[in-house]
């Protein structure tokens, strides 16, 4: 009798089917997690350029510049102030998004942020020492990112105490 429309295959051979599968799903999962790697790092250098450039301001006598700072083009918005304050009109949409994403500590303890907060991970929330968020619009404000690029205006005069922060 003719068997027409069947097909043999051997266990081996679907086995290595199974493996092939199972690599290439690892391979993907290595690569995603690796490129996320690049994203966190790339965040962690923006805080730490940050303090820096603001711990070099502060020590200062007098001081008006323009910082650059990189970022992942993922990131919308760096903000800068309290959670607590009413913000301006332009941000409360923004506020509200980062108030649903951090907590009462976060918004008592921080006073940078990264908008969307989703896309920042962990890393969305940092406090930045010896930086005035009082002299930013309504103690809250935020900074365009373009093309993974913010630019700030650090300012400080020779009685200051804290480090100002403004828009270029």
């Amino acid at each position: 009798m003719d068997k027409r429309g069947t097909m043999e295959i051997s266990f081996g051979m679907i086995f290595s089917i199974i493996i092939v599968i199972f690599i290439i799903g690892i391979s993907v999962y290595a690569i995603t997690t690796f490129l996320q790697l690049g994203k966190t790092t790339e965040i962690s250098l923006f805080y730490q350029r940050f303090q820096e450039t603001v711990d070099d301001v502060w020590s200062s006598a007098t001081t008006n510049k323009v910082i650059s700072l990189s970022l992942p083009k993922s990131i919308e918005l760096v903000c800068l102030g309290s959670l607590l304050t009413t913000g301006t009109n332009e941000y409360v949409s923004k506020m509200n998004v980062l108030k649903e994403y951090s907590s009462g500590f976060q918004q008592q303890n921080t006073n940078t942020f990264l908008y969307p907060p989703q896309k920042a991970g962990d890393f969305a929330f940092k406090k930045v020492d010896k930086i005035d968020v009082s002299s930013l619009n309504r103690g809250f404000d935020c900074f365009e990112v373009k093309n993974g690029v913010v630019k700030i205006r650090l300012s400080k005069s020779e009685f200051d105490s804290l480090v100002k922060i403004q828009h270029e």
